[in-house]
């Protein structure tokens, strides 16, 4: 039997965030079907991902070729949707039912596009990890940073998307929009922010797709590192910043990407949420997907408006004047502090009693 998943690329490729999102549906469609996932084409993708995931450069080819010989069934957000939204293993079980596709020897399954966001993916997320870690690059890149931040401060991830997106705009702007560059001052303003409470107690890892003379004005008089000198750091980068106490993120699917990889609190640039009855905020409830019934956005909302005061998080919006809630500090002592508990790190348990 030979049944195939594929995410398909049908322009000059994306970002790693974008092109994570199809290879983790199509990682998973391989799963219900019983069958095998492809990498994306990254042959065609003009940032040259294939190094770091050891394909030809000519897979595109390869994948036309199964497109053409193999019976072919795409899955869709219609799909999606038709079988009930949710998680997309669940609906993809129901699509493969309804099709009866468990029943054909041969196939080629392919799925495209950015849709269903970050929630649909849960079944993916240790995939995700396991293939950034295991690209070419990732392990080395990783240790040198290590190598660079003082193991004995928290660490506090930053990402400065600067060199693809346009300038900053006004803060009334960036309302339910993505790729746009957040303004430098209100990175600087979080990062004094954070150091001050911190009684200067911190570091900061700088990742970002400017060099790093260009973040001088962020960086001044903190203590920073930075991996913008590290060759084909795209991987590194990501699991980096998803491994530090507290992220910083920047309007941009690779930071959404960070934040689902973490299990660390996150600062999210206020102005870019969407307002909700009752003081509430989202990143995409603006969407039309999410203003429908039973949308992942509405029943987050009727899930905190059923319980009184506010509820325990990991993420926090942040004001365009960079000032960070005092819980979200908390939080960051409160990670950092647990490293002094943790048996298996050497530390140390108050006496069992009863």
């Amino acid at each position: 039997m030979l049944k195939l998943s594929l995410p398909w690329v049908q322009g000059r490729g994306a970002g790693l965030g974008n092109e994570l999102v199809p290879w983790c549906r199509a990682f998973i469609a391989a799963q219900v079907l019983g069958g095998r996932c492809l990498p994306p084409a990254f042959g065609l993708n003009q940032r040259r991902y294939g190094r770091h995931f050891g394909t030809s450069r000519f897979d595109w080819l390869g994948h036309r070729v199964l497109r053409a010989v193999l019976p072919h069934v795409e899955f869709t957000e219609a799909d999606y949707l038709a079988h009930g939204g949710g998680d997309v293993a669940l609906a993809l079980e129901r699509f493969v039912v309804a099709r009866g596709l468990r029943q054909r020897r041969a196939l080629l399954l392919t799925t495209q596009g950015m849709w269903g966001g970050m929630a649909h993916l849960e079944a993916a997320r240790d995939f995700a990890l396991a293939t950034l870690y295991g690209s070419r690059f990732a392990a080395s890149n990783l240790l040198t940073i290590r190598q660079r931040l003082d193991p004995a401060l928290p660490v506090v991830g930053i990402h400065v998307r600067l060199g693809d997106f346009g300038d900053p705009v006004p803060p009334e702007a960036y309302r339910g929009r993505f790729n746009l560059a957040l303004p430098p001052d209100w990175y600087r303003q979080v990062a004094l922010s954070i150091h001050e409470q911190m009684d200067g107690q911190v570091q900061f890892l700088v990742v970002s797709d400017a060099p790093a003379e260009r973040l001088q004005g962020l960086t001044q008089g903190l203590r920073c590192v930075f991996t913008s000198d590290i060759p084909d750091s795209d991987c590194s980068d990501l699991l980096a910043l998803s491994r530090s106490d507290l992220l910083v993120c920047s309007v941009s699917s690779f930071s959404v990407w960070a934040a689902f990889l973490s299990e660390a609190p996150y600062l999210w640039y206020g102005p870019n949420l969407t307002p909700h009855e009752g003081g509430w905020q989202s990143i995409w409830g603006h969407e039309p997907g999410q203003q429908a019934e039973g949308s992942g956005t509405n029943s987050a909302l009727a899930a905190v408006r059923e319980r009184e005061g506010s509820l325990p998080g990991r993420a926090w919006a942040v004001a365009a004047g960079g000032a960070v809630p005092t819980q979200a500090v908390v939080q960051l002592q409160a990670r950092w502090a647990q490293r002094t508990t943790d048996l298996v790190r050497y530390g140390v348990l108050p006496e069992a009693r009863g």
